[in-house]
């Protein structure tokens, strides 16, 4: 049986999405003549994170964890055919599934920390059960972005192939009886607890000399770190209410609405060389930035609030997840 995801561009995982999944997951478990279910996208990537613009009204169900459980309760083995960008919400997908073949050229990432938030949907409590504490911690608190060979080498992916091949190599292991094989029975967290003890330590050390206001990450590294010292349901428990919380923090609203902004800059949608100079006369912290930044509001040479602040940010150099520069001038929402 085959899943086939098409959220395009970038098959985000809307509600539609996630509920089709689980549904379908769901049918294959009940129905005798199904063997195996393969779920993959169309299109030029996998699933590549979440919908952002839906994440700002608050998680709706179902989530990526009733997906999660539906593999996990289903006998029937599922396998992951990945490729192109495998991110956020799309690695969650990957570690719901029993084996994980990849693509050439596939990418990986968790992108969440750096949008106020942490991995949840088990994020922070399937991923050192399959890969260890050391090279989840890379992925999840350092915000690595792992090639395909990376992701093999730590167990994130069992078989790389062409990508001419990546589904004739998933019906093929469809059609073979591969067995059950939940990520939440894993273990590589207990290889060795004082080599993860001290990648915790190094972590922390590191954010308290970089960035120890960054919310986000304090409170991923002791929801990780905690969780898996409990019982793992309670775990997912916990993790699910920090996230939760951190939805709501200011540093995670400002993180995701600079997401959409930079998007904008990136498209140059109005003369950005002009806007920037006339910025970089006032002066960071000057009187004249002020004034300049009202005026460029009050012309429309700007498109809004939000795309002058992620300006500013990437023209000065500014912390990222601090209070917006805009808010402080203006006394009003970026």
């Amino acid at each position: 049986m085959w899943l086939t995801g098409r959220n395009g561009p970038v098959n985000a995982l809307s509600r539609a999405v996630r509920s089709g999944l689980v549904e379908g997951v769901r049918r294959g478990d009940a129905d005798p003549a199904v063997q195996a279910i393969v779920v993959h996208c169309d299109g030029r990537t996998f699933f590549a994170g979440a919908d952002l613009a839906e994440l700002a009204q608050g998680l709706q169900s179902p989530g990526l964890m009733e997906f999660v459980t539906a593999c996990e309760e289903t006998t029937k083995p599922v396998i992951a055919a990945l490729h192109g960008t495998v991110f956020g919400g799309g690695v969650v997908v990957a570690y719901a599934c029993d084996h994980r073949i990849a693509a050439a050229g596939t990418r990986f990432a968790m992108p969440e920390v750096g949008l106020g938030l942490l991995p949840t949907f088990g994020g922070t409590q399937y991923l050192p059960r399959l890969l260890g504490i050391e090279a989840t911690l890379q992925l999840v608190i350092d915000g690595a972005e792992w090639s395909v060979g990376r992701a093999f080498e730590a167990g994130l992916v069992d078989q790389v192939v062409d990508g001419e091949h990546l589904l004739e190599t998933a019906a093929l292991a469809a059609s073979q009886g591969l067995p059950k094989r939940r990520v939440r029975d894993g273990q590589a967290h207990l290889r060795d607890a004082a080599a993860g003890t001290m990648a915790f330590q190094r972590r922390r050390q590191t954010l308290m000399n970089a960035a120890p206001d960054l919310e986000a990450t304090v409170v991923c590294l002791d929801v990780m770190e905690s969780g898996l010292r409990m019982p793992l349901d309670e775990a997912l428990v916990q993790e699910h209410k920090a996230f939760l919380r951190l939805l709501e923090s200011t540093q995670s609203r400002r993180l995701r609405r600079l997401f959409f902004a930079e998007r904008t800059l990136r498209r140059a949608s109005f003369d950005r060389a002009a806007v920037e100079g006339r910025l970089r006369a006032g002066g960071v912290s000057s009187e004249k930035l002020l004034v300049t930044a009202r005026a460029l509001l009050r012309e429309g040479a700007v498109p809004d609030a939000d795309t002058l602040d992620a300006l500013l940010v990437d023209i000065f150099g500014l912390e990222r997840h601090a209070p917006s520069l805009i808010d402080e001038l203006l006394g009003e929402s970026a």
